[in-house]
Parts: structure tokens; sequence; C-alpha cells
């Protein structure tokens, strides 16, 4: 099983509450392991239904941090989705946002943990959509050091590429709480009643043989 390596630093992660969220929030945790001052978690969104999605992921995002001894932010990132615009130039602009609240909160990092998989709709790892998205973060990465409060702050995005069972095996090798996420539990919201039907079809899937596991260091 893959399981990858973050880079030394303390990482301020975007948690819109989902599961690569939960999972994203666990890996900056075993990264941080007790030492020094703990990760930042912020609420976060870069879909569609903002208005709707924003109070449960507020609720979630407050959980995951308690549950791996983060520090809590309430302060809110959101990307509001252009027409017809595949780039979605609103998404380096909430990065640009995040550095700058990473800086004030004295982090060396942004985990973004965007999933290909998640924004084709489908569940599809796109390989055009992963190297938009490594792009992305490593083109904000470049010009937020332009700005000499948030200097050497990185953005780096370690699950782009997880399809949705290698993020399932993850979050299983990392305790991770899938019932944490913003939509479990929650019964009267058709996007949260989707995704955890699509999630409890990957729980279902019958596990694959074993495989040792791999660790991958990623910078972006």
């Amino acid at each position: 099983m893959l399981v990858p390596t973050l880079p030394e630093a303390r990482y301020l992660i975007l948690d819109d509450a989902d599961l690569a969220s939960l999972v994203s929030v666990a890996l900056a945790a075993e990264r941080w392991g007790g030492r020094g001052r703990p990760p930042v978690v912020v609420p976060c969104w870069w879909r569609p239904d903002a208005d709707l999605a924003m109070p449960l992921v507020h609720t979630a995002a407050e959980r995951h941090s308690s549950i791996f001894g983060s520090e809590f932010v309430p302060d809110e990132l959101l990307a509001e989705a252009g027409a017809d615009d595949d780039t979605h130039p609103e998404r380096s602009a909430m990065l640009l946002r995040a550095i700058d609240l990473a800086a004030r909160h004295a982090c060396d990092a942004v985990l973004f943990p965007v999933r290909a998989a998640d924004l084709s709709g489908a569940g599809i790892v796109g390989v055009d959509q992963v190297a938009r998205e490594i792009d992305r973060a490593a083109l904000v990465s470049r010009l937020a050091a332009l700005d000499h409060h948030a200097a050497g702050c990185t953005v780096v995005t370690p699950l782009v590429d997880f399809d949705d069972e290698q993020l399932i095996d993850l979050a299983r090798d990392l305790s991770a709480p899938i019932e944490a996420c913003w939509w479990s539990g929650v019964r009267d919201d058709p996007t949260a009643s989707r995704a955890a039907e699509r999630w409890a079809a990957v729980r279902a899937m019958p596990a694959g043989p074993a495989e040792p596991v791999r660790r991958l260091t990623r910078t972006a």
C-alpha cells in the first residue's frame, strides 16, 4: 500500500471535512508526532453549494482537529467556482489566501487535500487534472514567495492521484474514523446522502491482497 510521507513542516490543513481531508489531518498529525507546535486545521470548501455545506464542514473540521490533537482555526476559506472555466482560477486565489493564513499562524506549508477523483465527479483519476493541480500548487507557492510575509511557505497535494480504494485503505491504515466526515449521519441533505452512498459502496468492495506499505515522499 502506498502511504505518502510529508516533508517536515508545520502544516495548515485545508479541511472540507470529506475523507481526503480527514486523512490529511491524520497524515499531518503523524508527521508532527507531538514535537513542537501542532498542525492547524481550517474549514475550507472548493466545490459548489458552499452555503449548504459549510455549517456541517465547520463542525466536522473542528472534530477532526480534536481527534488528532491539531489546532483549530475557525477562519473560513472558500473558492467560488466560475462559470464554464475548467482551469478554476478561484482555487489558485484560495490557495494564496491559505498561504497568507498559514504564515500568520507560523506554519511552513499548506496541505491541500485535492483529488482528481473528486474533481471529476465520477471518481476517475484524470492525468490532466492531476497535472493541473500539482502545477497549481507549485506555481502558487512561487507566486506567494514574492510576498516576504509568506516566503518559504509552500502548498503540497499528497493525495491528488489517489483513487477511492487507495484512499479508503490509507484511512484504515491511519485509523482515521470515516464517520467523522461531514456527510456521515446527515439525512436531510441530498449532497451528503450521495457522498455517503458513494463511500459506502467503496467500503463494501472486497479487500484486495495485502500489500507491503510503501512510503512516498512528495513535495507537491
